[in-house]
């Protein structure tokens, strides 16, 4: 069998998403006043969801010379996919797809960039659609070809877009236990711009999630970089009270002496890794001791293939490795084939849910509390050519 293209479709869907984004988390940008709005929330990223009755997503697809494909979606950025059909593919057309080791260092040397941003992306999204095609050719799901055995994992679900009015997020935190989840992560929206009075918003926010689901529920936080090395200290002096299972991204990820500064000063657990590049870039971090959970993105990090070695680098440092759920089945595909005390959680955003798996055939999020696995051969994210109404051609190399 031979790859013969790369295409890249672009599905449309009627749409309803069950939740809408309230408000946004702390970001780094905010150092800068002018930027610390809650007017970016609306159609930002990392603002949450709102409520469109229709939805568009980018998928890539790889073929093969005996009619089989393998596919990855949704991609949000249409630069990232037309990046990958435009510079990568002409190195992997005509190779053998069960070679998927061999085609990821070919893709990781094409080019003196392809080892960061963009370009690490489009070799990214190449993988996991190379590893849902292998799936596929030995009749098996990728969790299965890697070794696992778990065909469901426990998630722990991020809240990004819900409100941090303490309340609020008080009365969500519960509805979330309630479905049967034993571990959350919130996200801090006041970062040093803000002064006192922000500090003291995210404090009544921590605490009183704290106190509504006790002493001993997993929760967790996140800052998204916005945070500096004085305000991360003074907050964790009071944080230490909440005992969170961890606090993410508190300073930008180049910030190495940063963070041995804070690691040094707190007995907080630290984690981060989304926006870390390769093992190589983990491994540095690793080397200092700095973190005790890494999350490495399987759409960012070089895909499965890379993702794998970074969780098992992380099992020989002692630190646990649960992948950012920007992508849910490569990450859930990875969890599933790791011991479950390296790999304890899969992340499971939860304002993006609707949006990233509607175009599947099954829903990942069980009423028992548990992300299941598909049976089907590959990734189990084929379309459901049902639910699409229109497709468009966006482009992509042939052989």
């Amino acid at each position: 069998m031979k790859i013969t293209g790369v295409k890249v479709r672009k599905h449309y869907a009627k749409f309803k998403a069950r939740y809408e984004s309230e408000e946004r988390s702390v970001g780094p940008l905010d150092i800068h006043q002018d930027y610390n709005t809650n007017v970016r929330a609306k159609g930002d990223t990392y603002g949450g969801q709102a409520k469109p009755d229709s939805i568009s997503s980018y998928f890539i697809y790889i073929t093969t010379d005996e009619g089989l494909e393998g596919v990855h979606g949704p991609l949000d950025t249409e630069s990232q996919i037309l990046e990958a059909a435009k510079c990568i593919a002409p190195h992997i057309i005509g190779r053998d797809p069960m070679e998927n080791r061999l085609i990821w260092d070919v893709m990781s040397r094409y080019d003196r960039h392809a080892t960061a941003g963009v370009m690490l992306m489009a070799i990214s999204a190449l993988d996991n659609a190379l590893w849902d095609l292998k799936g596929k050719i030995l009749n098996l799901p990728v969790y299965k070809l890697l070794g696992g055995w778990r065909g469901k994992i426990r998630p722990y679900i991020s809240t990004l877009g819900l409100s941090v009015e303490p309340e609020k997020a008080v009365k969500r935190a519960l509805e979330i236990r309630d479905m049967g989840i034993n571990a959350q992560k919130w996200f801090f929206r006041h970062g040093p711009s803000d002064g006192v009075a922000g500090m003291e918003k995210n404090l009544k926010m921590a605490f009183a999630l704290r106190e509504a689901l006790g002493p001993h529920y997993e929760l967790g936080f996140d800052c998204w970089m916005g945070w500096t090395i004085d305000y991360a200290k003074s907050m964790f002096r009071e944080l230490e009270q909440v005992n969170p299972m961890w606090v993410e991204e508190v300073l930008r990820p180049h910030m190495l002496d940063g963070y041995e500064k804070l690691r040094a000063e707190t007995s907080i657990r630290l984690s981060a890794g989304e926006h870390l590049y390769t093992r190589m870039q983990v491994n540095t971090y690793l080397q200092k001791g700095i973190f005790d959970v890494i999350q490495s993105d399987p759409e960012w990090c070089g895909g499965i293939t890379e993702s794998m070695k970074i969780a098992d680098l992380c099992e020989i440092y002692g630190v646990k490795f649960i992948p950012h759920g920007h992508a849910f089945l490569p990450a859930m595909h990875i969890v599933a084939a790791m011991p479950p005390d390296v790999c304890p959680y899969g992340e499971c955003l939860i304002t993006l849910l609707d949006k990233k798996t509607h175009f599947y055939k099954y829903d990942l999020l069980g009423p028992d509390g548990f992300l299941h696995l598909s049976e089907e051969p590959g990734l189990g994210g084929d379309p459901d050519e049902a639910k699409i109404i229109k497709t468009e051609e966006i482009g992509g190399f042939m052989f």
